[in-house]
């Protein structure tokens, strides 16, 4: 079996991404995925059913779910019925600002009784913030955000265990998450299949097939994926210009970060910028 890994696109200024969801089972069709973002879901009405490196729990109105990054989860309302969702995907890279080792940490909520209650309440609070739309209700989402990392780091960090994740066979998860690891630290210079293939130490040929069975992404479209993620960022946080975006995130020439701008979001990459920075 074949997981999904979801390349997350952070909110604007704030170090997270926000969604406020509204979901029907009958038109919410989700698949098992994985991302290196520990994620946050409180629900708001509804039940949902949240299955987690193999195992299935419904989760209630006024409840919190966690997911620690590379958990293969689903949050989807119960078979017929609808489901309102504040959900909270973290940064990995403002994480390592207060931990350089973040790659060798997980959050338990249930360490102690009060971490879970506080971030929970936290969660019911941030989930009533949709109501404010003056131009400060930014400064009042970072407030929350940073209480949520807060208490993760100050309660809830626990070490890793370095065995794989048995819900995934080790073939499909160990070389795909060291891939993406190497290929997220890397992306800013060309990266050849050679290389990658023989990181993990398979024939390039095995290996694509493998990157692409693995995540649902072939090597080169999760390259040009992650290096266009990034070049939007610059453009929208460091009012990179389109050609300093391009240059400074591994796109070969400007032509090539149009048409993979145009490939996923179906316009260019200045249209898309001026569509984040008005949402």
């Amino acid at each position: 079996m074949s997981y999904k890994y979801e390349i997350i696109n952070l909110n604007r200024n704030i170090p997270a991404k926000i969604m406020n969801l509204h979901l029907s089972s009958e038109t919410h069709k989700t698949e098992l995925h994985w991302h290196r973002e520990p994620e946050l879901v409180y629900i708001i009405e509804g039940a949902a059913e949240c299955p987690c490196n193999g195992e299935t729990h419904i989760a209630y109105k006024n409840s919190l779910v966690f997911f620690n990054s590379d958990d293969v989860h689903l949050v989807k309302p119960v078979n017929g019925t609808e489901a309102k969702l504040l959900c909270v995907q973290l940064s990995y890279e403002y994480m390592r600002l207060f931990c350089s080792s973040v790659e060798n940490i997980s959050f338990n909520l249930d360490l102690t009784y009060d971490a879970k209650n506080k971030l929970t309440e936290l969660m019911a609070e941030f989930s009533q913030l949709d109501e404010i739309s003056d131009e400060f209700a930014t400064l009042m989402q970072l407030s929350y955000i940073n209480k949520i990392y807060y208490i993760l780091f100050k309660h809830c960090i626990v070490i890793k265990d370095n065995k794989i994740n048995s819900f995934i066979p080790n073939r499909d998860f160990s070389y795909a998450k060291t891939a993406i690891e190497y290929i997220n630290e890397n992306y800013k210079r060309e990266i050849t299949l050679n290389e990658i293939s023989s990181l993990v130490n398979l024939s390039p040929s095995y290996f694509s097939k493998y990157f692409k069975g693995a995540t649902q992404v072939g090597f080169s479209d999760y390259l040009a994926n992650l290096r266009l993620e990034y070049a939007i960022q610059d453009m929208v946080h460091k009012n990179s210009t389109v050609s300093q975006a391009a240059m400074e995130n591994g796109f070969a020439n400007v032509k090539s970060f149009i048409a993979q701008c145009k490939r996923v979001y179906n316009c260019t990459p200045a249209k898309y910028k001026k569509k984040l920075l008005n949402e």
